[in-house]
């Protein structure tokens, strides 16, 4: 992509998903029927304990494209963000405290999880990276391991001629990225699980001040036929 190192920086905003206390731990052990009825009804405000919901994964994406990405001033990123913050009322944006008002649930949530045998999760370095010009184990709960999927928002600004062209590359997880396009599309981050986001794949949004943002490609793969 033909970007200069000093260009990349990490940002925890494009981290997976974080699920808590069951990170590491097996599907078989955390995904009970007690804890799919809580999923099924409580989407997509669930959460594993001291973990993150669909709707919090989607509001941290947003807000980390208007407001890193574009650069927006506050006042503009907290009108674009505003539908979400609403939303969102009802439950807390800390990784450390419950998302949901379900003292009951909560504490069983809590007591399924003592005993439960952690695996070794890695942590995955993620990292965004700016020019401006003319151009998981399937038995685990693990969603912190590296997987390679990309988002190349194409920052096209020409309401002024003072501001230049600019192309941002973001390397993150599946998740995120799906949650990001349910946020920009509107629909409810459940509808995430209709999104097809596969490893090494590049999806590629557009902005302009006159229509917003749009999607250009989705799960591109078409590079990897030549490796």
């Amino acid at each position: 992509m033909n970007f200069a190192e000093e260009q990349i920086r990490p940002s925890d905003a494009l981290m997976e998903m974080s699920m808590g206390h069951w990170e590491g731990c097996s599907r078989s052990e955390i995904y009970t029927p007690e804890v799919q009825s809580l999923l099924e009804n409580f989407q997509p405000d669930f959460c594993a304990p001291s973990g993150e919901s669909l709707r919090q994964v989607e509001f941290r994406m947003v807000q980390f494209l208007t407001g890193t990405v574009l650069g927006l001033p506050e006042k503009l990123r907290s009108d674009l963000l505003m539908h979400h913050q609403t939303e969102s009322q009802g439950f807390s944006h800390d990784r450390d405290g419950p998302l949901l008002q379900l003292p009951s649930h909560w504490e069983m949530l809590h007591r399924h999880r003592q005993g439960l045998t952690r695996k070794k999760s890695g942590k995955s370095r993620l990292q965004h990276v700016t020019t401006t010009g003319n151009h998981v184990a399937e038995d685990e709960v693990s969603p912190r391991e590296a997987s390679h999927q990309h988002v190349l928002p194409d920052l096209n600004n020409r309401s002024s001629p003072s501001i230049a062209s600019s192309c941002v590359g973001i390397f993150t997880h599946s998740i995120p990225i799906k949650c990001l396009l349910t946020g920009l599309l509107g629909c409810s981050p459940v509808m995430m699980h209709k999104i097809c986001i596969e490893d090494s794949s590049v999806t590629v949004l557009q902005h302009s001040w006159k229509t917003g943002w749009q999607i250009k490609r989705l799960n591109d793969t078409a590079h990897l036929r030549l490796l």
